[in-house]
């Protein structure tokens, strides 16, 4: 499996990203290597897909740039990326607005990103 992204122009500057299912609830997340965790989603959405009623005891905080900790809700949940499906871990709280897949989640893949081109590759670690 190789996957390809253009980087989102929606931001600026251009960011990469990606488009995962959640549960099949299409999303799009930036890929942020500052975060330490698998997936970051707004906390409406992280309530509305139903993980508030699945939560794990894993404790997982977020490290915010002006060096306050937020702790945040987690759970598990089937995350789709391309033909590919697989658990993951979710994460959430109400201060979170962002979507993102951090260093976590990217542990399983070789990514590339090139920036003249502004787009993003990515292809299983393991094959």
């Amino acid at each position: 499996m190789e996957l390809s992204w253009r980087y989102s122009r929606r931001r600026d500057p251009p960011v990469p990203v990606m488009d995962l299912t959640l549960e099949r609830f299409p999303v799009e997340v930036a890929v942020d290597t500052g975060f330490d965790g698998d997936v970051l989603i707004p906390f409406s959405l992280f309530k509305s897909l139903g993980f508030l009623s699945a939560l794990s005891k894993d404790e997982f905080s977020l490290l915010l740039p002006d060096s306050r900790k937020l702790g945040l809700y987690t759970s598990r949940c089937r995350v789709k990326l391309g033909d590919e499906s697989f658990e993951s871990t979710v994460h959430s709280s109400p201060e979170v607005e962002k979507k993102v897949v951090g260093r976590a989640f990217l542990r399983a893949f070789v990514a590339a990103l090139d920036g003249g081109k502004e787009e993003l590759t990515i292809r299983r670690a393991d094959g």
